[in-house]
């Protein structure tokens, strides 16, 4: 059953949640050097946080994280196992309980290995001291142990001492209550001694430093945990336990079919898919995002943003991007939020887009926003990046010397800095090169969200081979339905043909500008025309969203009319003048 819950560990996080694994890894930078470990453990529970940042760093590959995740869980679980005294069926199926609790724990984004590595050390203490069989020996260990583990695995050490307390009493009944009651108050005045030594509030030192991302908030998932793994060693010393099998079986398949339905309900798919997204960006998979998007749209804003830049890296923006679900602008280039995800994704668009200045600030400003006050690997390597672009090699420096001490960015950066003493770092990185070239050389400007469009036209105007660029600025105008704005920057567009949403865009400005098609221009299709007079046909007769979503989800005009509302709508929507009912469809066609 160990064997069985540990392949559906693996499984879980490799197939169904690898991408929270690749998120874990990218929100730390892991130094194998003896300062970084010195800062680490140096404060209550660091050893096992440390241990649990080594083990995060294996992350950057999802087959691996999931390997670890489920060694880990599973080895928990045969730890409480082993600690408990008589080795009943009902003791083993109970000792999953805290594997199952921890699982749900790592359904959240923000949990940290740390506290899982806690729980398996404090669990093995425990092990180890009941092999003991000295009396004497053994409490005098005990006490030893809990100030020892407090400091090595902070305050979920809790767990060993529970353990401890129930197999003395459970052994020498009433006589080990005083003993037991020491050993308590013994771990409880380590906190208060440990905030003499280190400057954290006590509320803290009580439920751990680095067990949650967010200092702010008790992780209850990962206490419950450690509460329970007294459980089983509970049921181990009650007298009476029979030889049938049949109470065991029972507890076995309750703990398994909770553990499913509640990892099931507990999983967070949504932020899963961005996250995925997200990674494929980071990795510039752009036909996979294309792969992904083509089974199932993706509709939140932050999963647009993402295919919208692959739509625009593969040249397909103008023609395919409304044959995808948009959400208007922010869809496209979401706002700036001062936290450590979204400014990751959204710098990553403007890098591509070549305003370096603006993803060296998101790419900082989110490693900074980091709850736990970590650095993340793939800030560094991005902020590197940004600083050799923009011609500052020693800062530049910096960066890549911490990344020569983490295992997966050994080598990438140990080659960038050989490339930088050669001087051909632009020669043999061309994507730094391009981000040299499209980057803004003769402005200097605070960058303004509100003004993206006049953004947009400087990077395309001051190289014009940045098409990217171009991409982004039409998409923008599209997108705001701005389309007086839109048509002031068509003279910028030279292709061979017209892109479909451009020429959709621009029938549906002419159908609210003219009472018939007489003067327009040479590059409109006759396909785009007769389309357009179908579409004013049907919403005057009134057809159903879903109806109009089926025959013209694909154009710029279900858009325009049925998607995403701006304040221009919501003004003219106040006159009674703007939808369907009125503009194109009330005029003569």
């Amino acid at each position: 059953m160990t064997v069985l819950a540990g392949v559906g560990i693996y499984c879980f996080f490799a197939f169904r949640y690898p991408y929270h694994i690749h998120f874990q890894e990218q929100c730390q930078l892991f130094e194998s050097t003896w300062a970084y470990f010195a800062s680490v453990a140096s404060v209550p529970g660091g050893f096992a946080d440390w241990l649990g940042r080594c083990l995060t760093q294996f992350f950057y590959y999802a087959p691996a994280g999931a390997l670890i995740m489920a060694v880990l869980l599973c080895g928990i679980q045969l730890l409480a196992w082993a600690a408990c005294k008589g080795k009943s069926l009902t003791a083993y199926a109970l000792s999953f309980i805290p594997s199952v609790l921890l699982l749900l724990f790592f359904c959240d984004e923000n949990s940290l290995a740390g506290g899982a590595v806690a729980i398996a050390l404090s669990l093995a203490a425990a092990v180890l001291l009941s092999i003991v069989r000295k009396e004497r020996l053994r409490r005098f260990l005990e006490a030893v142990a809990a100030p020892l583990l407090y400091f090595l695995c902070g305050p979920a050490a809790l767990a060993c001492v529970l353990i401890v307390i129930a197999r003395e009493i459970g052994g020498t009944g009433a006589k080990a209550i005083p003993f037991s009651l020491l050993l308590l108050a013994l771990f409880a005045v380590c906190p208060l001694v440990a905030g003499r030594l280190v400057p954290y509030p006590l509320s803290r030192l009580y439920v751990g430093i680095h067990y949650y991302r967010y200092h702010n908030m008790v992780p209850g998932m990962l206490w419950l945990s450690a509460l329970s793994t007294v459980i089983p060693v509970v049921v181990s010393l009650l007298p009476g336990k029979g030889k049938s099998i049949l109470p065991g079986t029972a507890a076995y398949v309750l703990v398994a079919a909770a553990g499913v339905f509640l990892v099931l309900r507990t999983a967070d798919m949504p932020k899963e898919e961005w996250m995925r997204y997200d990674f494929m960006v980071r990795m510039q998979m752009w036909n996979r995002i294309m792969q992904a998007a083509d089974l199932r749209n993706p509709d939140g804003p932050k999963t647009v943003s993402c295919l919208n830049l692959a739509l625009a890296k593969t040249g397909r923006m103008p023609d395919a991007q409304f044959s995808y679900f948009q959400n208007g602008p922010e869809g496209l280039i979401p706002g700036f939020r001062g936290d450590y995800t979204n400014p990751v994704s959204t710098g990553e668009i403007f890098w591509h887009l070549g305003m370096v200045n603006t993803a060296q600030r998101f790419a900082f400003e989110a490693q900074e926003a980091l709850p736990d006050f970590q650095k993340s690997a793939r800030c560094y390597r991005r902020l590197a990046e940004t600083n050799i672009v923009n011609g500052d090699v020693e800062v530049a420096r910096k960066y890549l010397g911490a990344l020569c001490n983490a295992t997966f960015y050994r080598k990438w950066a140990r080659e960038t800095l050989s490339l930088l003493d050669e001087g051909t770092i632009f020669e043999k990185r061309p994507e730094l090169a391009r981000a040299r070239d499209c980057r803004l050389h003769e402005h200097d400007f605070l960058f303004s969200d509100t003004e993206m469009d006049s953004m947009l036209g400087l990077l395309k105007v001051e190289n014009s081979s940045n098409a990217m660029a171009l991409d982004y600025l039409m998409s923008w105008c599209l997108l705001r339905k701005d389309l007086d704005r839109f048509v002031e920057c068509i003279p910028l567009v030279d292709a061979p043909a017209m892109p479909k949403s451009y020429q959709e865009a621009l029938l549906l400005r002419w159908v609210l500008t003219h009472s018939d098609f007489n003067g327009l221009p040479s590059y409109i299709s006759l396909a785009n025309v007769r389309r357009i007079s179908e579409f004013i046909s049907d919403v005057q007769a009134k057809k159903s969203a879903e109806a109009m979503q089926k025959a013209y989800g694909d154009t710029y005009w279900f858009y325009y009319y049925y998607r995403y509302l701006s304040d221009n709508d919501l003004s003219r929507d106040e006159k009674n003048t703007s939808g369907p009912d009125s503009g194109p469809y009330s005029g003569g066609l």
